[in-house]
């Protein structure tokens, strides 16, 4: 007979692998296994996806009006690329099912991202309730511009044999990307003395987390942010991206939990984490200028060589 008292445990029972949580630490990427319902949640928005964007663009642009620059509603890149960015509930009569099944999706990434985050919190020993400010109002999609955060759920149609996004690495805290085709590139760090730099790998369709430069910079450069790129598919494809940002409704961070004994203003982290890169899904004249500005600030070198060094 089983007697005395059995006290739950402190943390939820950990989503990955030992193995796992050091490749996302050690390369900034890591291919995912679906669950089921995480299937059923993708399929509904993928084929929501796929009749908006059949549509015509002044019936896309007057159904999410571009907004925030490209951080909200729908933006259309010549000869690249079209995508719908949400922030916030958007409902309307003619696309309100899209916006119902995109929220049900952002609530399924986030519960899989913050997951992943405290798998990754007990592996560098930082306590859990440390991410309570850092995902508030993050977890489920904000029904108001309002009280949205930076955290984005973003669609994309890549045009076919040219559709593609330049390396770079994101700027949250991690990020879930799940494609159609073929199309998403990983930059694998290499410990090899044959091949020192590292190679390109193509994921497939796998879903895969990458992990962006706030949370590199929270864990003191001990998780690697994931450089990674998109190059076309000769058919075009699809892919729906989730962003997990750092709310801003908590400002004054104490990064005592996180081994450095100060405060930060989490505001001005992330306007300096935004302003270190150019924005890969702006146009292409607006990518050229901003690379300008920051090889003109000695930005870019700087940051290239802290992301290669790790």
């Amino acid at each position: 007979m089983i007697s005395g008292i059995f006290h739950p445990p402190a943390n939820p029972p950990p989503l990955l692998a030992a193995d796992q949580v050091l490749q996302l630490a050690k390369t900034g990427y890591l291919p995912l296994g679906p669950s089921s319902a995480f299937i059923i949640c993708l399929q509904d928005l993928l084929k929501l996806d796929r009749e908006f964007f059949r549509h015509s663009t002044s019936f896309k642009e007057s159904q999410f009006p571009t907004a925030e620059g490209t951080e909200l509603g729908y933006y259309h890149l010549e000869n690249e690329k079209e995508y719908l960015t949400f922030r916030h509930q958007q409902d309307s009569e003619t696309t309100g099912e899209l916006s119902r099944a995109a929220s049900e999706f952002w609530s399924t990434a986030a519960s899989l991202l913050h997951r992943i985050l405290s798998d990754l919190s007990s592996a560098l020993d930082i306590p859990l309730s440390v991410w309570d400010p850092l995902l508030d109002g993050c977890l489920s999609m904000p029904v108001s511009m309002f009280e949205a955060t930076p955290t984005l759920l973003r669609l994309f149609n890549y045009h076919p044999g040219v559709g593609a996004a330049e390396k770079h690495t994101d700027t949250g805290l991690l990020t879930l990307c799940i494609g159609t085709a073929p199309g998403l590139q990983v930059w694998s760090p290499s410990d090899s003395a044959i091949q020192p730099e590292g190679t390109w790998i193509d994921v497939g369709i796998q879903p895969t987390v990458l992990v962006g430069k706030t949370l590199q910079w929270l864990s003191a450069g001990r998780v690697r942010a994931g450089l990674h790129r998109v190059v076309p598919n000769v058919e075009g494809r699809q892919s729906v991206v989730f962003a997990l940002r750092p709310s801003l409704r908590h400002p004054k961070l104490d990064l005592e939990p996180f081994g450095e004994p100060s405060v930060v203003d989490l505001v001005d982290v992330w306007k300096e984490t935004r302003g270190s890169v150019f924005n890969v899904n702006a146009q292409a004249k607006i990518r050229e200028e901003q690379k300008w500005q920051l090889k003109r600030n000695g930005r870019l070198a700087s940051k290239a060589r802290s992301i290669w060094s790790m």
